[in-house]
């Protein structure tokens, strides 16, 4: 009989610590979608640097979590942080590298880091994953084009006044490039609101 009963308490402890370990992982979890969420809403209203802090606490390499690293990403994109969003970006592709838009992000950080060539296989990559990535291609065809466009050499003086006036029109094509990728990356950020909106509504001040 003792037996018996000290087994039901046995089993009792066992159920009573899966609950409790149960339920710290669900609120460790919530804790963490609540914190992504304020970001999110601190990204969205064009405070980068308040949402950056926010994701930077979440960052662990351990945890196969991919969302921190690329919003952070996407954060420090947004304040003209190319390089720390290239490495934040190439992180989260070690935790994740089947996820298009991921390729896409960094491809467009390549780009404005002028590292080209990455550029372009980054967008590739992102339209291998997802063909029908109307955003990589335009961006692609982009990144080809200032590829193959040729930088030209200003000089200074009387003497180089006419070739400056001759590369005036490459001047310009570069211009707008980068006004379509402005208006690209616009309409990314939108397309990605519509298919998925922040997921938390909270007070006061308020992501990718």
């Amino acid at each position: 009989m003792k037996d018996k009963n000290l087994l039901f308490y046995h089993i009792i402890l066992v159920l009573v610590i899966l609950i409790l370990l149960f339920l710290f992982y669900t609120l460790l979890f919530s804790q963490k979608s609540l914190r992504h969420s304020r970001a999110s809403l601190f990204y969205n209203k064009g405070h980068y640097d308040k949402a950056a802090k926010i994701w930077e606490k979440d960052i662990n390499s351990k945890d196969k979590d991919y969302i921190p690293e690329s919003s952070l990403g996407k954060a420090f994109y947004k304040q003209g942080k190319f390089e720390e969003s290239i490495k934040k970006l190439e992180d989260a592709l070690k935790e994740n590298n089947e996820v298009s838009e991921l390729h896409y992000d960094l491809g467009n950080a390549y780009y404005r880091d002028n590292q080209i060539d990455n550029a372009l296989q980054e967008y590739l990559n992102a339209m291998l994953l997802d063909p029908n990535d109307e955003n990589a291609k335009a961006n692609y065809e982009l990144a080809l084009k200032k590829k193959n466009t040729i930088v030209p050499q200003f000089g200074f003086g009387e003497n180089n006044k006419e070739e400056n006036q001759q590369d005036s029109p490459e001047q310009s094509s570069r211009e707008e490039m980068e006004n379509r990728l402005n208006a690209l990356d616009q309409k990314e950020a939108r397309d990605r609101m519509a298919k998925n909106p922040p997921p938390f509504k909270g007070k006061g001040d308020k992501w990718w």
